[in-house]
């Protein structure tokens, strides 16, 4: 686990650029002149970097560069404190990372015996301070006993900013890494099943030869769980079908290309080669449908609405793993609605092909969905180049 430096420091190293001199920051924040150096001293060297030229006392390259990244810490700190102005002092003045890092981590793992063995803690130590970072905060983040512990709506909130904050610090080393041409950060993907097979793997491919020694996360998971890691900054982007309708105050969607959907199945099913495909036809095999509330799934429920009455749509297998429909293609004669993009390397081989049936409302839109304000740093920007570079004429 990488050592953090104490918020404290990166405050004074605030108060410096704010107030122009490291007497100013320290009458700030109420520490001896020579306290305040060595703060910002030991801030240095956790970031092996030299943000301040003792020469002339101004602040250096390195130093702007991680200035914006540590203004942004902090504003991520107050929203966790809400509207109250007591609370968001003291989340300036006396929050520290251990109070952080014991939230963000019960957020995603559901309890503080899984927290405490992801931070390499005793549980003890992280349920005291999450404990404390409520005080901090000044209300309630958790409610329950015993195992039956959760987060309240304003825990959730809290964790979600704790995580952001923990997630730009580590951009603001990256960034510093990258101004020394060292690209050893990590681009973290989540991915739909749409882009899993092509987009986002060329993309990373084009990055991973270019950068050898960066690191790139594919995640895979369903739609509302990546949601969630992309707004406490566990993942970068999400890339897959866009959502009809989307509203957030947090995230945006950005569109890359559009696609159809298309009757797949195997070489050699028995509606290959047949001229005029109708419902009926359709609704004499077995289907393997995406999951409730993608945009796939949609398409065929409208489709399959159109199915004769007395053949009605059977959805024998629902999977979101491109792998296992692939699967399930290949040994029987399913069907399922794909994109060309998803098989194509099986249609390339002759393994699996489309039937010659129309579906008028399949045309969907594949995109990003990224955080509002978010401050990629090199790697992560390059990379959503490259996603847009690729993206160029995929539209079926």
């Amino acid at each position: 686990m990488p050592h953090l430096p104490n918020l404290r420091h990166l405050r004074l190293f605030i108060a410096f650029a704010d107030g122009g001199s490291l007497t100013a920051a320290a009458e700030a924040l109420a520490v001896t002149q020579p306290a305040a150096s060595q703060a910002i001293r030991s801030l240095e060297q956790s970031l092996d970097a030299t943000l301040i030229d003792r020469a002339g006392m101004e602040m250096t390259g390195e130093g702007r560069m991680v200035l914006e990244r540590f203004r942004r810490i902090f504003d991520f700190l107050r929203q966790a404190a809400g509207t109250s102005k007591s609370a968001t002092a003291r989340v300036e003045s006396r929050l520290a990372w251990p109070h952080v890092r014991s939230v963000a981590a019960f957020a995603v793992h559901g309890s503080f015996s899984a927290a405490a063995r992801s931070l390499d803690q005793s549980e003890p130590a992280v349920q005291r301070a999450a404990r404390e970072a409520e005080v901090v905060v000044g209300t309630p983040l958790f409610e329950g006993s015993g195992r039956a512990i959760d987060l309240t709506p304003a825990g959730a909130v809290a964790a979600r900013q704790f995580s952001l904050a923990l997630a730009e610090f580590e951009s603001a080393r990256i960034q510093l890494m990258e101004a020394r041409h060292r690209y050893e950060g990590r681009v973290s993907i989540g991915t739909l099943p749409l882009t899993r097979t092509f987009l986002v793997p060329d993309a990373v491919a084009v990055l991973a030869g270019r950068y050898p020694q960066a690191q790139f996360e594919i995640l895979e998971g369903s739609y509302d769980a990546l949601i969630g890691d992309l707004e406490r900054g566990r993942i970068d982007m999400l890339v897959g079908a866009l959502r009809d309708g989307f509203a957030s105050k947090t995230l945006h969607q950005e569109r890359l290309f559009d696609y159809e959907l298309k009757v797949v199945g195997r070489a050699g099913h028995p509606l290959m080669g047949k001229a005029l495909i109708t419902p009926g036809d359709l609704a004499e095999f077995s289907w393997v449908v995406a999951r409730h509330g993608t945009p796939s799934r949609h398409v065929f429920d409208t489709m399959a609405a159109s199915f004769p009455d007395n053949h009605p749509a059977r959805r024998s297998v629902e999977s979101g793993s491109l792998n296992a429909i692939r699967g399930v293609l290949l040994k029987s004669d399913h069907l399922a609605l794909l994109s060309l993009h998803q098989m194509r390397y099986d249609l390339e081989a002759g393994f699996l092909a489309a039937l010659d049936c129309p579906l008028p409302t399949s045309r969907r839109s594949v995109g990003l969905t990224l955080r509002r304000h978010f401050l990629p740093t090199r790697l992560q920007s390059e990379f959503l180049t490259t996603l847009r570079e690729a993206s160029a004429g995929l539209s079926e």
